[in-house]
């Protein structure tokens, strides 16, 4: 058995048209006692021979190929594999096969099933592999839990060949849609109802197999086939039917189905006792994601609390929350976040996570892209959405400095110029003075502290906020008093909250040329990855129901449009050009 995961991988050379397989290094690898089922061919097969002929020297699979067997340490994946039952396909191959189709904007298993005996390429690529629909289905959550190690491993390789020293970072997330409906939304109390009916379909079931008798009959099996038991059943042959071995559907066996009556439901409910219980399990779990978000309703800020029939969830996929899409179209959506490169087009780091809001990713997402590149990050690009007071002293505590607008979006300079120069006063507008020590108003006046209170978030969580309160003679005789004063107290207030201090740096610091010059940068990168990603790569919508394979689509994703662009840096050398700015 080879030793080294390169003796597993076959890859053609464009120029000279053959395959390599490279043995090599001392130590033997864990998986070396594992076996797997070879493919049909090989690369002296008439048929891969005769594909190969056909392909391009930068065709998408030759690159694929050559990519992940020369960049890719595939042995924690090789050795997953339990070494038990029949030969299991090699998992170099299917990984390839699904990063082809990933790129070419394939993502379901059923579309890798089709190409698989339809595409040449494909063919070629996989060396004539017939996998069932199961092992694409089963491959796809097999190799979710190594996308992040294998990422890691293209951005260090980036990183030693210095395209990158990975210095600056732009963060940005969208919303993808689940794959569930969004037509049929369950409330706690629809789901604990059926899960009533589930439990009794599924008792009565129950309770007729054991009234009847077990039949004595042995299964028919193959010779070649085991039963239960474990011993090898010969072949019995067919009877010929007869009034006495005719069976009436009315009297099939205990596994068949009762007959459709009046007493049961209904619509939802499967046919059978194995997809009644697959329903219950998953009832039950939509029950238990329904309790807790009722429970995180309860403790929101009132204003922004729900009624309990609102809370709601897709059967289809229950972890993914409800929200509104970029074409306002209200369905089960997943949050994909990415921080990617500002020098290249590399993803550092992405997450998929069931929340709606931008809020709490920056600083889980900063540490992820450490743990991956193994250097220290010093800027990091975001919108409004994503840092708070807590975020940016975190962020201060880690040497990372955030270039960001606070509280400001895409709206903000419209509102802004519609009032003029007659609209309200910001708390922009007054200035923090440590000799007082609190503000100063646009007018030079003072803003003393007044009390400390604390103000409910959204969320239900409480933030502490200090008061200072300008004297109300002062306000009395400013001329903007009515731009400014709305308080039935006659003196302005401003509330401040922790970290304020690192708060007006961050507003500072955009503010000025090399701020405004790195901010510029953040919608050349991180965008285009989302418009690529929903353009040409099949991620309009998730392929997969649950958190996990939703992430296996995206890492996925991820990884094969980072061994590409380290392919194409290495053709850029000494370094890879900056990507193009966007018009506005």
């Amino acid at each position: 058995m080879p030793t080294d995961r390169r003796a597993w991988s076959f890859f053609a050379e464009p120029d000279a048209r053959r395959c390599l397989a490279a043995a090599g290094g001392s130590s033997r690898s864990h998986r070396a006692w594992l076996q797997f089922a070879e493919p049909p061919w090989d690369c002296e097969s008439p048929e891969w021979l005769a594909i190969d002929r056909t392909l391009g020297e930068d065709d998408l699979a030759r690159k694929i190929a050559r990519l992940v067997d020369k960049e890719l340490d595939l042995d924690s994946l090789f050795s997953s594999y339990a070494g038990r039952g029949s030969l299991p396909h090699r998992p170099d191959l299917l990984l390839k096969l699904v990063l082809y189709e990933h790129q070419n904007g394939r993502p379901q298993p059923t579309q890798w099933l089709k190409d698989l005996k339809e595409n040449t390429t494909v063919q070629w690529l996989t060396f004539g592999i017939r996998a069932s629909r199961s092992t694409l289905y089963e491959f796809r959550d097999r190799v979710q839990p190594f996308l992040g190690g294998f990422i890691q491993q293209v951005i260090r390789t980036a990183i030693d060949e210095r395209h990158t020293d990975a210095s600056k970072a732009s963060l940005d997330g969208t919303f993808v849609a689940a794959n569930a409906s969004r037509h049929r939304l369950l409330t706690l109390k629809t789901v604990e109802q059926r899960l009533e009916q589930l439990d009794q379909e599924i008792a009565k079931i129950e309770a007729d197999e054991a009234a009847e008798p077990q039949p004595q009959a042995v299964a028919v099996a193959g010779a070649d086939e085991t039963v239960e038991t474990g011993v090898v059943a010969e072949a019995i042959p067919a009877q010929p039917e007869t009034e006495q071995n005719q069976q009436t559907p009315a009297t099939q066996g205990p596994s068949a189905e009762p007959t459709a009556t009046k007493d049961q439901p209904r619509s939802f409910m499967a046919k059978t006792k194995r997809g009644k219980k697959r329903q219950r399990a998953q009832y039950r779990t939509a029950q238990e994601i329904l309790e807790e978000r009722n429970k995180i309703n309860a403790r929101r800020r009132k204003d922004k609390r729900k009624k309990s029939e609102q809370v709601r969830v897709a059967i289809g996929d229950p972890m993914a929350p409800f929200g509104r899409d970029k074409m306002k179209v209200y369905r089960p959506l997943y949050n994909v976040q990415t921080m990617t490169d500002v020098e290249t087009d590399f993803v550092f780091a992405f997450s998929v996570t069931p929340t709606l809001s931008d809020s709490g990713h920056l600083v889980p997402m900063i540490d992820q892209m450490t743990a991956v590149t193994g250097q220290p990050l010093k800027v990091m690009l975001v919108d409004s959405g994503y840092p708070s007071g807590d975020d940016l002293a975190q962020c201060e505590a880690r040497n990372v400095e955030v270039i960001a607008p606070w509280n400001e979006n895409s709206f903000t300079a419209e509102k802004r110029a519609k009032a003029g120069e007659d609209g309200p006063i910001r708390k922009d507008e007054f200035t923090w003075d440590p000799t007082i020590p609190g503000y100063r108003c646009p007018q030079g006046n003072p803003l003393t502290y007044r009390e400390r209170t604390t103000k409910q978030k959204a969320n239900g969580d409480s933030v502490s906020l200090e008061i200072y309160q300008a004297d109300a003679v002062d306000c009395k005789e400013c001329p903007l008093k009515a731009r400014c004063v709305h308080s039935s107290s006659g003196a302005r207030t401003v509330r401040r909250q922790p970290h304020e201090d690192l708060i007006d740096k961050m507003r500072d610091r955009i503010k000025t040329p090399e701020g405004k010059a790195l901010y510029r940068q953040r919608g050349c990168t991180v965008e285009r990855r989302f418009a690529d990603m929903k353009s040409f790569r099949g991620v309009q919508r998730i392929s997969g129901q649950t958190p996990e394979r939703a992430e296996a689509q995206i890492g996925l994703t991820i990884l094969v449009h980072n061994l590409i662009t380290l392919d194409k840096c290495r053709k850029r050398e000494p370094r890879c050009e900056k990507p193009r700015k966007m018009a506005v």
